[in-house]
């Protein structure tokens, strides 16, 4: 049984956050590069969401192999699939602040990776 353990940082002040202070979070996924993919799913805490997105994982590996009654697999396997998303954000509610925080924990840009061509010159 593989465990995932919730801790995260703040980009801005990496400083360590507890998660018992947050509440409400919303998983928005688009699994594909169709647009009709995108979904959301909502979740009462940030555990909850990242269980939510192991549970997705394990629910791919059951489909991916329908004859096997027991799956071994690791956190580079968990990352991998976690990159095979289009877009992947998460939204979760801080309490103190009284406003929800956007992580963006995936998101594919075909522009993003090309090398900007050289000027043509004649």
């Amino acid at each position: 049984k593989a465990t995932v353990s919730v801790l995260y940082w703040d980009a801005k002040n990496t400083k360590k956050k507890d998660s018992k202070k947050m509440s409400h979070s919303i998983l928005m996924y688009q699994p594909t590069a169709q647009l009709s993919s995108r979904t959301y799913s909502d979740y009462e805490t940030l555990g909850e969401a990242m269980q939510g997105l192991c549970s997705m994982f394990q629910t791919r590996l059951k489909q991916e192999n329908p004859a096997m009654h027991e799956i071994t697999y690791d956190i580079k396997d968990l990352f991998k699939f976690l990159e095979s998303f289009d877009d992947l954000s998460l939204m979760h509610f801080n309490s103190s602040r009284k406003s929800y925080e956007v992580c963006t924990l995936r998101k594919r840009n075909n522009q993003q990776n090309k090398q900007p061509e050289p000027p043509k010159t004649n």
